[in-house]
């Protein structure tokens, strides 16, 4: 081949270009950033929408369906999603994966601007924006302090601490949960206020007016000029009390006198605690556009000096790092390659018995990966656990080509040739063989660049780093192979070998020509029984086939990330002080039943705006993160240990729960969730408890969670609106009124100390606390009188729905469950049997969606990139050979492989997941090779040797045996790691190389025996053919008489 004698020939050229791709390698490995998954665009964008004050089903319908009914019509849209709540509504708009998400986030915004004058005044402007993983936290860290009380230290933590963080490279939002805020409380008596006729309303704006800074004007004279600047705020908290806010005949009123004015805190409406200790958290998220590990990295850095700078003897603890468990899980796959190498490395050196030849052929691996990682540095690649298992795969077949022209060089050195002539002629014999073998595997790859959705993008990086490395591999085994072998092989190598080890050496070849004898020996005797042999792996084929009902299925096996998650809920209505008290007991317990946790960090009570959606919204609502060791640091799982808690749990009355162990970068609701749509609330609501009842009994179904809660009393306030409008008055001027006296509103801002602090007015607690409270609110009318509130309007206590879910314009209740100790799949058949039995009513259907509808889109468009796969690699064959049968022919070792594939996962105890399915595809690409190199050197031993067909398959079978054999071992070896789920994420990739050592393994020794066969078969009918027509000869269609076996060489 030209390319291999201009290597030869030009050593010193081609050494310099590898030095440099070498030198390139490393600075591009010097540069890679780490992360745990690719830079995925999520397609999705919120729409986030406050309205204070108002209910759900008011939100529906005055802020939800005109945002539906805008956004529905954007291009590419696949579902919207909205979720109303009390004051707010969220929209989740899911589009097409391939969409240009800031297009469509500019046509969302125009879209959303054309209704915008339809939506209420008082709700705020709709807020749009496209969702990003990196919105998720990346370290938790609490503060602590002797010194600091918590309203000292949440201070400090919101002004000088959060702040500096934020100015961290990468950093977004160093957000502070917990702790204590300092707020004047004027608490007023609203009957002391009726009757000197001064209402809330007068009352905020007279603090307002008191509480003032003006610029007053200037005054200049000839030489200077002065700034008058009037300074009426307060200084102290005695001001405020003194406040004059009226007069009775003529004698001023003091604001102390209606009202308890009280330098204090915030309402608590949120506990933040961690082990045990109430807390301060900061919750750092990064930058989209920044490395986890990077930005993770820069804040551990920074903290001791930002906490020496701000004093207070405050001390801190990063309680969750996901940086931490990317780096080991990037740390473990490394590992993992290095092993791969080194296995590879002894399968070529227990063949070959050369460290020099061994030594030779595995240079490639190391020169394909650095180029491999310069190109990836170019093209903006992340070093993820995606793309890291890609070249982990890649490492066992990077030196498939180099064994195979190696192997080739030293038959002909053998043959007495000169270095230089054995090294050109050797790899020119076999070039088309392995360009043909890697154009196969990488053929394999297109169709999965084209599946849609998660599974397409998240294995893009695989595919890249996978192609680039097996590209570089093949230039380095057609030129640097023979260059290295043409200057390092030496006539009477193997000769003083056997000398130095003739012991070993003369076991091993005893051993594999022990093999070779075997195979050409059963080879010969099911030449003449064909049928009985292709009938049998037909009978095999279809036993496999029946088994696959066995394998189960799910969409990712679940990672032990060393953290736990469990969300908690109580009856509604419950107090803080009472849902504490049951957190601290759930604290303790898990301090006793996990012993190795290092951190128990708990939040639970109101969050605001969006975070009100995602998260606990009410007191009754909580979580609990739990930091365990790493894997490797402890003897149980994460989900032993989740199954401990949960029945702990389960003991709580009264208790829903919830487990997450570790992040969930997809956003589904849990592995599996029934839909169910219908209008009517209370028929769906039903519908999901007895759906609820049914699925509980189903093995394997683990918390079970409703999308709708238990209806929270509420007070609910009917005005008669033609009174309201006869008094001059509003509905928003009453409601304001509500709201400040029961909730409490900011009149003003207290300054001290350069600091400010709300001044909240709102009623005395006594006057807050009852049904005749509400009605007895005083209504300010524009005569000057005072009304009590149920003369305008009706108190009515009913149960109102929290949260009101639709999908697509429709309503919508889900039923959500998580899948332990079976197969999503399993599971997924047994509900969807229980939902055949429940009867729907009329206008009401169901959906199951959540990870289970994941894994079901994944599975089929990666069955059609498998059969893509199978079509790509025939069509390249087909042109290589130029012949439609010979690569027929060598297609039959797929089913080969994937019986395997059915076997090993039967065996391992394994579920057949996305990535066993991409080991599936990337077998398609594998297996063929043998094939290729088999058949390619029968019909060179028959066209340019002359020999006859039966001896021509058998040559070839025994030539090719220990090539194929190594080029296997290389691959199925170095996948051995992989599959043993050792280390951090870990659990993902070990389907993979189960399906890929299951599938390889059974592959290569029945290729050895079923191809020569089908090879046999079909040229003998092509003989038959040609003997007809006079053309050959019939003696060719039998063995030959004199064919002597053990004179095959």
């Amino acid at each position: 081949m030209f390319l291999s004698r201009l290597s030869i020939k030009r050593g010193i050229t081609f050494t310099m270009i590898y030095l440099i791709l070498v030198g390139f390698g490393i600075f591009g490995l010097s540069q890679l950033k780490l992360d745990l998954y690719p830079n995925i665009q999520f397609p999705v964008i919120a729409v986030f929408s406050n309205y204070p004050g108002v209910g759900p089903e008011d939100i529906e319908n005055s802020i939800t369906k005109p945002l539906e009914r805008a956004v529905i019509s954007v291009e590419n849209i696949r579902h919207v999603t909205s979720y109303s709540s009390s004051g707010s509504s969220v929209l989740l708009l899911e589009f097409d994966w391939g969409t240009d998400m800031k297009k469509a986030e500019n046509d969302v915004r125009k879209s959303i601007d054309l209704i915008r004058d339809y939506l209420p005044e008082e709700a705020a402007e709709p807020v749009s924006f496209t969702f990003d993983p990196s919105m998720m936290p990346i370290q938790f860290i609490t503060l602590s302090s002797d010194r600091l009380g918590e309203a000292e230290l949440k201070q400090v933590a919101d002004e000088q601490i959060s702040p500096r963080l934020e100015r961290i490279p990468g950093v977004a939002s160093a957000d502070v949960r917990g702790g204590l805020e300092r707020e004047i409380k004027i608490l007023f008596n609203p009957n002391k206020m009726a009757a000197i006729g001064i209402s809330v309303q007068n009352l905020i704006q007279r603090l307002q007016m008191e509480n003032l800074q003006i610029p007053a004007g200037i005054i200049d004279n000839e030489e200077l000029e002065y700034t008058v600047r009037a300074y009426g705020e307060y200084t102290d908290i005695k001001q405020i009390e003194n406040t004059v806010i009226g007069y009775k005949e003529g004698k001023p009123i003091y604001l102390k006198e209606v009202a308890t004015i009280i330098d204090g805190y915030k309402e608590k409406r949120a506990v933040v605690r961690n082990n045990g200790v109430n807390a301060v958290t900061l919750i750092i998220r990064k930058q989209s556009d920044a490395n986890t590990v990077q930005t993770a990295r820069r804040v551990r850095k920074e903290l001791p000096q930002i906490m020496s700078l701000v004093g207070g003897n405050i001390k801190y603890s990063i309680i969750f790092d996901s940086s931490k468990f990317i780096t080991r899980s990037i740390s473990n796959l490394a590992s993992t390659a290095i092993q791969a190498f080194i296995l590879a490395f002894i399968v070529i050196l227990f063949f070959l018995r050369n460290v020099r030849s061994s030594l030779i052929v595995s240079v490639s691996i190391p020169i394909s990966l650095l180029v491999t990682f310069f190109v990836m540095n170019q093209a903006g690649i992340t070093l993820n656990i995606i793309s890291m298992a890609g070249l982990a795969l890649a490492i066992g077949m990077l030196v498939d080509n180099s064994i195979v022209v190696l192997e080739n060089i030293f038959r002909h050195r053998e043959y007495g040739k000169d270095a230089f002539v054995a090294a050109d002629d050797g790899a020119s014999e076999v070039a088309n063989a392995i360009i043909a073998s890697t154009l196969t595997t990488l053929a394999i790859f297109i169709p999965i660049l084209f599946v849609p959705g998660i599974a397409g993008v998240m294995f893009k990086d695989m595919v890249v780093t996978i192609v680039l490395s097996l590209t570089t591999s093949l230039l380095v085994a057609l030129t640097l192979i023979p260059l290295l072998s043409s200057r390092l092989l030496r006539v009477g190598i193997r000769q003083a070998r056997v000398k130095t080890m003739k012991k070993l050496n003369n076991s091993i070849e005893n051993f594999l020509s022990f093999i070779e004898r075997k195979n050409v020996e059963i080879l010969d005797y099911f030449m003449v029984r064909k049928k009985i042999f292709l009938a049998g792996i037909l009978v095999l084929f279809v036993v496999t086939m029946f088994l696959t009902r066995f394998l189960g299925g799910e969409f990712l096996p679940k990672t032990d990330q060393s953290e736990l998650e469990i969300t908690i809920e109580r009856e509604p209505g419950v107090s803080l002080t009472s849902m504490d008290k049951t957190v601290r007991e759930i604290e303790k317990m898990i301090r006793d039943e996990v012993p190795e946790a290092k951190n128990i960090y708990v939040s639970f009570g109101s969050r605001e705006g969006i975070a009100s959606v995602f998260g606990s919204n009410s007191s009754n609502e909580g979580e609990i993160r739990i930091d365990l060791p790493d894997v490797r640091e402890r003897d149980r799982s994460v989900f032993e240990i989740s199954n401990v808690l949960r029945e702990k749990l389960s003991r709580f009355p009264g208790l829903k729960f919830n487990f997450s162990e570790g992040m969930n970068m997809f956003g589904t609701a849990g592995d599996i969730q029934v839909k169910i749509f219908g209008y009517n609330r209370r028929i769906a609501e039903a519908l999901a408890n007895k759906i609820e009842e049914e699925i509980k009994t189903i093995p394997g179904v683990v918390d079970v969670t409703k999308s709708f809660k238990i209806p929270k009393p509420e007070y609910k306030i009917v005005f008669d609106r033609e009174k309201i409008y006869s008094m001059g008055l509003s509905v928003f001027q009453i409601s304001s009124i509500i709201e400040a006296q029961l909730k409490g509103k900011v009149a003003t801002l207290y300054r001290e100390g350069g600091r400010e602090y709300d001044v909240t007015v709102q009623a005395d607690e006594n006057f807050r606390n009852t049904k005749s409270d509400i009605e007895n609110i005083y209504i300010p009318t524009l005569t000057g009188a005072q009304i009590p509130l149920k003369s305008v309007a009706r108190v009515i206590l009913s149960d109102a729905p929290q949260q009101i879910i639709r999908e697509d314009q429709e309503r919508m209740v889900t039923v959500n469950c998580d899948v332990s100790g079976r197969d999503l799949q399993s599971v997924v058949s047994d509900i969807k049997k229980v939902l055949r039995r429940i009867p729907f009513p009329r206008d009401f259907r169901y959906e199951i969606g959540g990870t289970a509808k994941d894994q079901q889109e994944s599975f089929f468009y990666l069955g059609i990139a498998l059969l893509g796969a199978i079509i790509l690699v025939y069509m390249v064959m087909a042109s290589q050979f130029e012949s439609l049968i010979d690569p027929f022919i060598i297609m039959f070792t797929v089913p080969l492989a994937m019986m395997g594939v059915v076997w090993f996962l039967l065996i391992t105890g394994t579920t057949l997941s996305i990535t066993a399915l991409i080991g599936c595809v990337l077998l398609v690409g594998i297996v063929v090779n043998n094939g290729i190199v088999l058949i390619d050197y029968i019909n060179q031993q028959r066209e340019k040797h002359g020999k006859g067909l039966w001896e021509a398959v058998l040559i070839g079978a025994k030539r090719r045996m220990r090539p194929i054999l190594m080029t296997a071992m290389t691959t199925i070896l170095s996948m051995i790691p992989l599959s043993l789920k050792l280390g951090s994420g870990a659990e993902i990739w070990a389907p993979l190389a189960r399906a890929v050592i299951g599938g390889l393994t059974v592959s290569t020794f029945l290729t050895l025996i079923m191809v020569p066969l089908i090879y046999l078969y079909f040229e003998q009918i092509s003989l038959k053919r040609k003997v007809k027509k006079g053309l050959a000869d019939r003696s060719e269609l039998e063995r030959p008489e004199n064919l002597d076996i053990d004179m095959i060489k």
